[in-house]
């Protein structure tokens, strides 16, 4: 199934994953299509996140259903390229809404409209044939942070890294155990990436193989 597949990669702020996506799009020749982040909103977000965080997240929602949506057409054509690899899937935005939920900056009513979206959103689309996860340590995360020095993450945390982390993991259990209607048929591939400038063409050969199997 190598030609015609949706891969995402997944990982928290900081991993790599959009210079990964970029990277392994060439080597499969898959096209890349990356997170939407819409700077001016994006800036009012970290400004005032219990103001902003709950149309923030929806607008994410919306935009990255889009994307899935033309991602798809283009792994199913397989005309100019083979396949498709997103940086970020729908349900990481997912986790990124509830760590607003537990701080309070989206509330339990919004949460349950956001739900509603999400789960009519990802009802539309169909899973990939596998998620590529960049496991990154919060401290290594944090130090990228900093060297990228992006105005609109200033504020963010190490503390924050690590409940962004938790999240993700907790997601990966959710979809290893079946927890989701959503998650049938979706195969994992955990990956270490602790280490600035790793080289991609390993990781490359072993999504192939996966993909193979499918």
């Amino acid at each position: 199934m190598l030609r015609g597949a949706v891969v995402w990669v997944e990982g928290i702020i900081g991993a790599g994953k959009s210079t990964l996506a970029q990277t392994l799009a060439g080597l499969l020749e898959y096209r890349a299509f990356h997170e939407p982040v819409e700077p001016a909103i994006l800036g009012k977000f970290y400004q005032d996140p219990k103001k902003m965080a709950f149309e923030f997240q929806l607008r994410q929602l919306a935009r990255r259903q889009l994307i899935h949506r033309l991602a798809e057409a283009e792994a199913t054509a397989a005309i100019d390229y083979k396949g498709a690899i997103l940086d970020r899937g729908l349900p990481g935005d997912r986790v990124f809404a509830k760590l607003h939920v537990h701080a309070g900056n989206i509330s339990e009513e919004q949460w349950t409209t956001y739900e509603l979206l999400f789960n009519d959103a990802i009802s539309r689309i169909h899973p990939p044939a596998l998620l590529v996860y960049l496991d990154t340590e919060p401290e290594v995360a944090m130090e990228r942070v900093r060297n990228r020095n992006r105005g609109a993450e200033a504020n963010l945390s190490l503390d924050y890294l690590k409940m962004l982390r938790k999240g993700y993991l907790d997601l990966l259990s959710e979809v290893e155990g079946k927890e989701h209607r959503w998650s049938d048929g979706i195969q994992i591939m955990r990956v270490p990436w602790n280490v600035d400038h790793q080289e991609a063409a390993p990781l490359a050969s072993a999504i192939r193989d996966r993909l193979r199997m499918t």
